[in-house]
């Protein structure tokens, strides 16, 4: 990303004839966002021309006019489905523009660990090693919580003008379809940023929200939560716990023996009042308090020594599976009802990467006690 130079843009509008008020407005503009080591994004067509897509297209999405995403749905382990929604082809190359040079440069929580190149699922488990009590609050529908009108905040605070601050948050945001029962709610039929500029203004009025599946939704949930994780500190410091959240998981624990299972009770329920401002919903039976004794899982990972540790479970679970790959991973993947032997792949890598994470030397180990599959694809 180059900085521009302010005197050669102010000379080239002068000799097209800008009026300075523009010209003013512009430099003005940029200066915010430049100080904060962000790019300077004028307007519309000023974003269309640095990512090098369709100005008319990105005008289309904003709008409404189209629908920019495929979406389908995926089975999650823990039960029910997951909805993935994937850009087009324009908007996903805008969307990696405004996550590498946009969101990644704005400071986020320091409590958040999910979404961050240095960080891992062992960092944020490592914060609660050796605690008594454990509490796990989960949030329920967590990217689809999150709205357009959050989003734009979050590029208005940044330093962008409030016009581009809203094409930012749209091109960064989808609709669902009007019969959707999200939209029998006042705050997601609400029309009050998008007054300001009826040639965008979508004739349902309704409002967007992070989809599941887009670059740029991970970076801009973390930073949509900031005053969350925020407020939620403030509260653990009556309890003495300590705090993380890893996208919509959130872990407190201690190693006070004051804590009791109704202070847990009463700490989850000031949580819980803490939500709807953000617009978030808990997920009242996944919610656990886990006592001392109990064995002490966070994010997968056991956390009741001195190191974070991959459980037994999952350990059976991969070492079966590479025994099984190595004989024969055709043959497995039909076994084990895998669509395709490249799926199987690409899950067992995974596995294998996320115990690397935690513990290296297991997966060396495993890899030569075991073997590594020869995979035909």
């Amino acid at each position: 990303m180059n900085r521009w130079v302010p005197h050669i843009y102010r000379q080239t509008g002068q000799q097209k004839d800008v009026p300075d008020a523009i010209i003013n407005e512009a430099l003005s503009q940029a200066h915010r966002v430049q100080n904060k080591e962000l790019p300077a994004i004028l307007t519309l067509r000023h974003l269309a021309f640095q990512t090098d897509v369709s100005y008319t297209n990105l005008h289309k999405i904003i709008s409404r006019d189209v629908d920019p995403y495929r979406s389908f749905s995926i089975k999650k382990r823990s039960g029910g489905w997951r909805r993935i929604s994937v850009p087009q082809f324009e908007l996903l190359k805008v969307q990696k523009y405004i996550d590498h040079f946009v969101l990644s440069r704005i400071a986020d929580s320091s409590y958040s660990y999910a979404f961050k190149s240095k960080t891992s699922i062992a960092d944020c488990a490592n914060q609660h090693l050796s605690c008594r009590w454990l509490v796990k609050i989960d949030l329920r529908h967590f990217f689809e919580s999150l709205s357009e009108m959050q989003a734009y905040r979050v590029f208005n605070e940044a330093g962008y003008n409030n016009l581009v601050s809203f094409e930012l948050a749209r091109l960064c945001t989808k609709v669902l379809p009007l019969t959707a029962k999200k939209y029998s709610k006042p705050n997601w039929r609400s029309v009050g940023h998008i007054s300001m500029y009826s040639f965008y203004e979508d004739k349902y009025n309704r409002i967007g929200h992070l989809p599941q599946g887009v670059p740029t939704s991970p970076r801009l949930s973390n930073l949509i939560v900031r005053g969350l994780d925020r407020e939620i500190v403030e509260a653990t410091d009556e309890y003495d716990l300590t705090y993380t959240r890893y996208a919509d998981d959130m872990t407190f624990s201690t190693g006070s023996s004051c804590f009791s299972k109704k202070k847990g009770r009463d700490f989850i329920n000031k949580i819980y009042s803490l939500l709807p401002k953000y617009g978030l919903r808990p997920h009242p039976q996944k919610a656990q308090i886990v006592p001392p004794g109990a064995r002490k899982i966070v994010l997968g990972l056991l956390v009741d020594g001195d190191k974070v540790r991959l459980t037994k479970h999952f350990r059976s679970n991969l070492e079966c599976h590479l025994y099984y790959c190595v004989k024969n991973p055709i043959s497995h993947a039909t076994n084990r009802g895998f669509a395709s032997v490249l799926g199987l792949k690409n899950y067992v890598n995974g596995l294998l990467a996320y115990a690397n994470q935690v513990d290296p030397d297991y997966v060396n180990k495993i890899s030569s006690d075991v073997g590594k599959p020869d995979w035909p694809i």
